[in-house]
């Protein structure tokens, strides 16, 4: 499941009434399997210049990426469009017009687009199981598609359509939902065909191979038949799951065969793409997958699909993403050897470890060499891989320790290939002794929050967060409360009065099986009053390792005052779980 995280491409869509063309450059792009194509985010174009978007589609061409998902263009949770709407009750949350942007530079570059409609956090609550909902929102998709056409169908680039609502395999289980579903489809994407004529329109649907309660491989293809019955769905470009850990490379032929199944029972016309994921989550977030990686999920799938999409070449590997320019390197050398690189770097050496206080250790190391380049490295600390670094710069701050504690560190290069090194001669750091702070400020005090708790981990009679009652170990209970994927969001304790404070802290849980992750960040400020705010210090994600655990962001060294304490929480979009909050004192 990506949320608004998703990916596509297409080479040649063979329908009764289209086929959509190739750029000339195309043409020399033999190599298979491949991607031909990458979903965008309205946000990462916004990001871009119009000289760096051109330049965008001239290295997608490059790699042999012919066709863009430009993903969503509208938000009917939030009431936005990324263009300058005449919707009622929407306004233009976007500086530049997102789709013309992307549709004008990809006319220009002969890069096909596909338009997406609408996103709705609300999908992930109602799915199929409101129809009120569900006609709600066809029908603003509906309207939305006349507008788009209107405003950009004049563009040769714009090449078909894609529906964002993805449909996965615990929610649609029954016939309702399904059929649900398919009269939903049938009403948007008929209204699609009739506005826009041999334009296909595209769903990009994920299965969880490996989590409990839902349809395995056989309930999938039954559900799938059901549904194409109805529904009139050019393309589904299925998620393959990899990288987003709801499948391995192994469990891929099963669902990718029954999906073929099913669009061979119901609809022969469907074509069944890999939307091939070119990320995972590795020690420090999202990062690239590696190019073999990619390459073998490919493979896996090749005897059921008519060809390969991605999310997301665009963010993870073009040369434009922050951290792939070797990634980008090393993929267009499979494209024109035909094979995937194997030569690993050579090892890193001379790794140094000097702990600059009862928290930090900072890495220095000498970065080896590579036949077509380093891409990061992976840093260990006691054995356990807890950061990823991309880039050359060969240096590794590790913060948010514990003082009086010796620490041991390796590290290991990596290429773009996912070829890695021989680990370096370890090197120890010891941390100096932290500082005593015994007097809690914050103990049953009283506190409000910007977004309630989860119903399914709720804050207790409102005192979870100040009573004192810690976990011991990294398992759930009634001490911990939390929010799923609700964003940033923010607690204001209330000392009672002025008070001296030395240290703030919180204690976060950690299990990645559950997509509970440590917040990206969490940012501590102090008021005298509750309405003027200082921000004393923010701390990003400490690098850890993979087990379950418990992981307290603390801040020490302060020398300041206030009454009311702040903690403001980059929750992400996966499950952020808070124990306790401590305003301390020496």
């Amino acid at each position: 499941m990506r949320r608004v995280l998703s990916g596509a491409a297409i080479a040649t869509v063979a329908l009764t009434v289209l086929v959509v063309p190739q750029p000339a450059h195309a043409a020399t792009c033999t190599t298979n399997p491949r991607i031909s194509g990458s979903f965008i985010q309205p946000d990462l174009v916004a990001g871009w210049t119009n000289t760096q978007l051109a330049t965008e589609y001239t290295k997608l061409l490059d790699a042999c990426v012919n066709t863009q998902i430009l993903q969503w263009t509208a938000d009917s949770k939030a009431h936005t469009a990324t263009y300058n709407t005449g919707l009622t009750g929407y306004t233009w949350s976007t500086a530049t017009d997102i789709p013309d942007r992307v549709l004008s530079r990809a006319e220009s570059a002969g890069v096909n687009v596909f338009v997406g409609l609408q996103v709705s956090a609300d999908w992930w609550v109602n799915y199929a199981n409101s129809t009120t909902w569900l006609d709600a929102e066809a029908d603003l998709a509906k309207d939305l598609a006349d507008e788009l056409w209107d405003n950009y169908g004049a563009y040769d680039s714009f090449a078909g359509w894609y529906l964002p609502f993805e449909v996965e395999n615990l929610h649609f289980q029954t016939g309702t939902q399904q059929s649900n579903l398919a009269a939903f489809y049938a009403d948007v994407i008929g209204h699609l065909h009739t506005l826009s004529p041999g334009k296909p329109v595209a769903v990009s649907p994920f299965f969880n191979a490996n989590l409990a309660g839902t349809l395995d491989a056989s309930g999938w293809q039954s559900m799938w038949t059901s549904i194409l019955a109805t529904a009139p769905i050019d393309i589904i470009a299925l998620q393959d799951g990899v990288g987003a850990g709801h499948a391995t490379s192994a469990q891929l032929p099963a669902w990718f065969t029954a999906t073929k199944n099913a669009i061979t029972a119901s609809r022969p016309a469907t074509l069944l793409y890999d939307d091939v994921e070119t990320f995972l989550f590795g020690a420090s977030g999202l990062q690239p997958m590696p190019v073999k990686d990619i390459v073998t999920d490919m493979a896996a799938v090749s005897a059921s699909v008519s060809g390969y999409w991605s999310f997301s070449y665009d963010h993870y590997q073009s040369p434009l993403a922050p951290f792939s320019t070797f990634y980008d390197a090393t993929y267009r050398n499979y494209l024109t050897n035909g094979t995937v690189e194997t030569t690993a770097p050579g090892t890193p050496s001379s790794l140094a470890a000097t702990a600059t206080n009862s928290q930090t250790v900072q890495l220095t190391w000498t970065a080896p060499s590579d036949n077509i380049g380093v891409a990061g490295y992976h840093i260990y600390r006691g054995g356990d891989l807890v950061a990823t670094k991309h880039g050359a710069t060969s240096g590794f701050t590790d913060t948010q320790l514990d003082g009086s504690t010796t620490y041991t560190y390796t590290v290991k290069a990596f290429d773009g290939a996912g070829n890695l090194s021989a680990a370096s001669t370890a090197a120890n750091a010891t941390t100096t002794a932290a500082p005593s702070y015994p007097t809690n400020w914050a103990s049953a005090r009283t506190y409000t929050s910007t977004v309630a708790a989860d119903a399914a981990y709720p804050d207790t009679g409102g005192t979870e967060l100040t009573d004192g009652a810690k976990a011991a170990s990294p398992l759930y209970g009634a001490v911990w409360q939390g929010r799923n994927a609700v964003g940033t969001y923010s607690f204001t304790i209330d000392l009672g009065s002025s008070r001296t404070i030395n240290g703030i802290n919180s204690s976060w849980l950690q299990v990645r099986a559950d997509y509970v992750f440590l917040p990206d960040s969490v940012q501590y400020a102090v008021s005298a009053n509750g309405s003027s705010w200082t921000t004393v210090g923010t701390i990003a994600k400490p690098a850890v390792g993979p087990s379950n655990l418990i992981k307290t962001y603390n801040l020490i060294g302060l020398s300041t005052t206030g009454r009311y304490v702040r903690v403001t929480v980059n929750g992400g979009s996966a499950w952020s779980m808070l124990d306790e909050v401590e305003v301390r004192k020496s």
